[in-house]
């Protein structure tokens, strides 16, 4: 059962709907991981163009050396400062800014050419105090910005996170879905073919198994003797003059009276290793596993009686005025070794006793 399970459409779908969910699971951890890291990473972005504190505190630093030495005296060598405050600034205004910071940026940068322009040392001291402020307002800027970063990014983790969500439960709903659909196909196939097995094994009219169950069991009955060390034994019945009773009452009529025959047959034998077969036409076989000769008689004795009871009315048997069987049955001992071919012979011949000795009786093989 539960190797069939292994092999079964259900299983292989439920394994692959487990990878696909634990794919998905995993690829989401991932993605969330990867933005998180992308996050820290723009972070360290938004700091690198929005807080370049070191480029102007260079800016300031060599504007107060210049201030320095204008304080001392009036003329002073200040190329080099100069050389280093210019660098330091292109660098800087070439950085992102956004248009109120230019803004800004722009008066600062016209105020730092002026200076050299100029050469006043008032200039200069008014250019530190803008870089002051434009420190501090690049500081309140970045920090501004990196709020509203981190707002959207947060938003966007979320938007992202409860997208993933409804992929998921979307998917699994769908593949539910699917494998739904497959299993109740699988289920119907699997009944269907079942009917199929079952149809192929009985007969249509009496529902009783049929002429090729029945070959398959009684070829099989020596060797499940033996195997076992059983008593088995095979049971021949026909209905008498049968041939007359349709002649009489009709086809449709011989066929309930059928369906009647095979039905008392599988009522009474009805245990585990009982089998009835409709062998043809109005001819039944019954194989019995497991079981001794006393018991063999007495359901031969039962049946020819309940036969009768059923008083089916049989005007054209030359017996009884109602329908009534003739039977031959042999009963195989283990390791006798009796061929199946055999045994279906020495019962047919105990049959044929029966009817030559006046029928609704039967006959069991004593041997040659």
């Amino acid at each position: 059962m539960k190797y069939n399970f292994l092999k079964s459409v259900t299983f292989k779908l439920i394994v692959l709907v487990s990878i696909v969910l634990l794919a998905l699971i995993g690829a989401s951890l991932l993605f969330n991981s990867q933005i998180d890291k992308l996050k820290k990473q723009i972070d360290n972005i938004y700091f690198g163009n929005f807080v370049p504190i070191v480029k102007l505190e260079n800016i300031q630093d060599n504007y107060r050396k210049i201030i320095s030495c204008r304080t001392l005296k009036y003329i002073c060598n200040f190329k080099k400062e100069k050389n280093i405050i210019l660098k330091e600034w292109e660098y800087y205004n070439r950085a992102y800014k956004n248009d109120k910071e230019k803004e800004v940026v722009g008066s600062v940068d016209f105020a730092i050419k002026e200076t050299f322009r100029v050469n006043k040392l008032h200039k200069f001291k008014n250019v530190v105090k803008k870089i002051d402020y434009l420190i501090e307002y690049e500081t309140q800027m970045a920090y501004k910005q990196r709020k509203i970063f981190v707002d959207d990014y947060k938003n966007m983790k979320d938007f992202l996170f409860f997208n993933i969500l409804l992929i998921l439960v979307l998917s699994f709903i769908l593949i539910a879905y699917i494998i739904y659909q497959l299993v109740k196909k699988d289920n119907q196939l699997r009944i269907l073919n079942k009917k199929y097995k079952i149809d192929s094994i009985t007969d249509s009219m009496t529902k009783l198994y049929n002429r090729k169950y029945f070959d398959t069991i009684f070829d099989n009955m020596p060797f499940i003797s033996n195997a076992n060390s059983w008593d088995c034994a095979f049971l021949m019945l026909d209905i008498d003059f049968f041939k007359q009773y349709n002649d009489t009452y009709g086809h449709d009529l011989g066929d309930e009276t059928l369906k009647k025959v095979a039905t008392l047959l599988k009522e009474y034998f009805n245990q585990k290793y009982e089998f009835v077969f409709r062998l043809g036409g109005e001819e039944f076989g019954v194989i019995l596993f497991d079981i001794d000769e006393i018991t063999v008689k007495s359901c031969l004795d039962d049946i020819n009686k309940k036969i009768v009871e059923l008083g089916i009315e049989h005007k054209g048997s030359k017996v009884l005025d109602v329908v009534s069987v003739s039977m031959g049955a042999i009963i195989y001992k283990p390791n006798t070794y009796i061929s199946a071919n055999k045994l279906y012979k020495y019962a047919d011949e105990c049959l044929y006793k029966s009817k030559q000795n006046g029928r609704n009786q039967y006959h069991i093989y004593k041997g040659e």
